[in-house]
């Protein structure tokens, strides 16, 4: 007797509890629901309207006896938190060895329903909408994103310890001692990552000689929190 593999769906969710539900009783062996929602605190009727949609998806999963999860965001306006913390939930349950067999990302605030395709894009997840007005879903067809071929070990390794060392102006020079490298061999490095478009390099404001290594935060989510 062949035993079915178990997977989970993932998704946003916003005012409508119908944009989210196709997409579950659609994906065949479904045993896992994780989904975010959140809305403006200062708008009470939004408030009101995503705990009437979370309250849907959840009895209906009670219903077909899915296990569900309601992850509720502190802020479904900030895009970097919200696109760290569904990453994090992704890696985690791939970690465990468990199949996510889609993301809906049809609902909720756009930087919410932004920072799902955001880790769709770089964790390879089959991503869907569902349409407004049919409810049929649309798969969004998005390649993985390689970035293990895009930055080298080095690179990373340039970043990461730009990251950790933002609060300070950083140059060339400061960081080659950081990392034990040779000058020439961080330059390399830095122009890579320059006509890469995650570093800038950008006048020191004490020596206008000198040019510091800035790095937006946002980098670190394309980094993740495992390299």
């Amino acid at each position: 007797m062949m035993v079915k593999e178990m997977v989970a769906v993932f998704g946003t969710l916003g005012f409508r509890h119908d944009s989210l539900i196709p997409t579950i009783r659609s994906t065949p062996n479904v045993d896992k629901v994780v989904f975010y929602c959140g809305a403006d605190k200062s708008e009470p009727s939004a408030v009101k309207s995503v705990a009437a949609a979370r309250r849907a998806v959840l009895d209906y999963c009670r219903e077909m006896k899915i296990a569900a999860e309601a992850v509720d965001l502190q802020d479904p306006f900030d895009f970097k938190s919200i696109a760290k913390r569904i990453r994090a939930d992704v890696r985690r349950y791939k970690k465990d060895g468990k199949e996510i067999a889609v993301f809906n990302i049809a609902g909720g605030t756009r930087p919410t329903s932004s920072a799902a395709l955001l880790t769709c894009m770089l964790e390879g997840i089959p991503t869907v909408y569902v349409h407004d007005i049919t409810y049929d879903e649309i798969p969004l067809p998005l390649m993985r994103m390689e970035y293990s071929k895009i930055l080298s070990g080095e690179e990373r390794h340039v970043l990461q310890t730009l990251l950790k060392s933002r609060a300070k102006e950083m140059t060339e020079v400061e960081l080659a001692k950081a990392i034990g490298k040779h000058k020439a061999t961080v330059n390399h490095h830095v122009k890579n990552l320059v006509a890469k478009g995650v570093l800038r390099l950008e006048r020191h404001p004490k020596d206008a000689r000198k040019k510091v290594l800035t790095v937006d935060d946002s980098v670190e989510l394309l980094l993740g929190e495992d390299d």
